[in-house]
């Protein structure tokens, strides 16, 4: 018995759609995850382009792919022999689709900022970490409040880190 080519076509579409859609409900849902770690405050003026100052502080934004309710982004700073610094290792659920965190270095150097997203123990040796280089010089930082009394100084300069 001869099947004729309409219907031939026409089964083959219907099996093309079939594993299509099979392949879509057999899919995994994506895991929350880090999908970038970014210093948003500019570097500042100073003598070197793309260099951050020791004694100021930057604002660190991470961003997610899928903000899930309880899974936290954790975050730390590396020095240049990769030791956690101090007091940075922390973490935080995000507001949408990022998590805010601050970037303050104390001594000039190469650092690495590293970021994840996990529901429990984070993993640092996992493919799933995200992370961004500074290079930090000697920095004067302007934001230090001035006991002026009534006179109101205000700095020529939009920026409160001059980096040497």
């Amino acid at each position: 018995m001869a099947v004729s080519k309409t219907r031939r076509a026409f089964g083959a579409a219907a099996a093309f759609v079939g594993v299509g859609a099979a392949g879509m409900l057999m899919a995994a849902p994506a895991n929350a995850a880090v999908t970038g770690v970014e210093i948003t405050t500019p570097a500042g003026y100073g003598s070197v382009a793309d260099r951050y100052g020791a004694s100021c502080s930057y604002a660190v934004e991470v961003s997610v792919n899928n903000a899930t309710p309880g899974d936290p982004v954790y975050y730390r700073v590396l020095d240049g022999e990769d030791v956690v610094v101090p007091g940075t290792a922390t973490s935080k659920v995000p507001s949408g689709n990022t998590a805010g965190f601050t970037f303050a270095p104390e001594v000039p150097g190469t650092y690495t900022l590293q970021a994840i997203q996990s529901t429990g123990t984070p993993d640092w040796t996992s493919s799933a970490v995200k992370s961004t280089e500074a290079e930090v010089g000697t920095g004067i930082n302007l934001d230090i409040p001035l006991d002026t009394g009534s006179l109101n100084i205000i700095s020529p300069i939009p920026v409160s880190c001059i980096v040497l």
